[in-house]
């Protein structure tokens, strides 16, 4: 009876142990996909302070560069605040 206590001791451990590594990767793997999106790659026509002046202008977090044009994204839809000539 001993050693079946000692067992299920064992197994109980190493599944909270397997359970707490996964929240941890979990964690991990949140921390760093958003790292990317607070990085992007800005290696676009637009300058960076351009990009950032205009998510601040129009209060978002995100735009659509296009090779032509800038959108925001208001009520599902995308809409254009910058044509390419205008910077």
């Amino acid at each position: 009876m001993k050693k079946s206590g000692s067992t299920i001791n064992r197994v109980v451990f190493t599944l909270l142990f397997l359970f707490a590594a996964g929240i941890i990767l979990m964690g991990y793997n949140q921390f760093a996909g958003t790292g990317s999106a607070r990085n992007p790659d800005l290696t676009t026509w637009l300058p960076k302070k351009e990009i950032v002046q205009l998510m601040r202008f129009h209060g978002t977090g995100a735009l659509k560069i296009t090779q032509d044009e800038v959108y925001i994204r208001r009520n599902s839809k995308w809409i254009p605040v910058l044509k390419r000539g205008q910077v």
